[in-house]
């Protein structure tokens, strides 16, 4: 295991984003097709972000992911889904928690190109869904409101292709390694007043997501043997421990995608033109980014 200590010179990052991008491009290549194929005539139908840009102007921007740090946020956040300055952004892996605790947010993203089921069981008629021009279409197909699609901000092998196909004039979003990161793309390209951070941990102790996401689940009832939710996130978590981060004394631990997706941030952040804050655990890394706790974020709409 590898030790990171919040200095970015101890990591390569290119070779991280590199290794991940070839991986990614090797793994996904035929899924891209196949997905853009079937997602033709939703895009035709719903068209891409020009729609939905102007709605972000001047808002403060929560961008909501599947963190462990989520679970102590839930009644904070319902106090502010009345508040016409604030737009949530949820990520596809947090939208579940967030419906079952009363929290409709504005807009999901979702970038997953295989099914999973994200949106069953949740009335989807008024939030906007940011989709991936290469989304799984079996996802797709399971969302009732309106979507806006997106390309990547990726050239060269055979995405040029993909973005012709799709339509260049769908927009173009920076990836960063998860949908956290392109969430927090989209959101600083639209003329935001501020953009918070809330469970995007990006980093872990014993679990890899808050109580009641669809990994776990997915894992729980396709499992030969029954187990607790809590022992196969931890299992996951175990497994997935490539480098530990000491923050504040306490020890957490994150993958390599976790670890590119953090990096990435911050060093997009040192030359965001907005004010930027993050409550999740361990998160982006202090002096990088002004972390905060939510309730005393609050403080500024009182």
């Amino acid at each position: 295991m590898l030790h990171y200590d919040n200095k970015p010179h101890m990591v390569n990052q290119e070779e991280i984003f590199s290794k991940l991008n070839e991986g990614m491009l090797a793994e996904k290549g035929y899924a891209f097709k196949n997905n853009l194929k079937k997602n033709i005539s939703l895009i035709k139908k719903y068209g891409g972000l020009k729609n939905i840009v102007h709605r972000f102007k001047n808002k403060h921007v929560f961008v909501i992911g599947a963190g462990p740090s989520l679970e102590k946020k839930y009644d904070i956040l319902r106090t502010l889904m009345s508040n016409d300055n604030i737009l949530f952004i949820s990520t596809d892996v947090a939208l579940k928690p967030l419906y079952e605790n009363g929290i409709k947010p504005h807009f999901v993203i979702t970038c997953e190109t295989t099914p999973n089921d994200f949106f069953s069981g949740i009335n989807s008629d008024n939030i906007h869904l940011l989709a991936f021009s290469c989304s799984s279409n079996t996802n797709l197909r399971k969302w009732k409101g309106k979507i806006s699609f997106y390309n990547w901000m990726i050239n060269g092998d055979i995405y040029n292709t993909l973005w012709r196909e799709a339509g260049e004039n769908l927009g173009f979003v920076a990836t960063g390694s998860i949908v956290t990161t392109q969430a927090v793309s989209l959101a600083l390209g639209c003329g935001i007043a501020s953009l918070l951070l809330i469970g995007n941990d990006m980093g872990f102790f014993d679990k890899f997501y808050v109580s009641g996401v669809l990994p776990a689940e997915k894992i729980f009832f396709s499992s030969k043997r029954l187990k607790t939710h809590s022992t196969i996130d931890m299992n996951k978590g175990r497994s997935g421990r490539d480098y530990e981060i000491i923050r504040d004394g306490e020890l957490f631990y994150t993958n390599n995608q976790f670890l590119a997706a953090k990096l990435w941030l911050e060093q997009l952040f040192q030359s965001a033109p907005y004010p930027v804050a993050d409550c999740s655990k361990p998160g982006c890394s202090t002096g990088v980014i002004h972390k905060i706790d939510l309730n005393e974020y609050l403080a500024i709409f009182k």
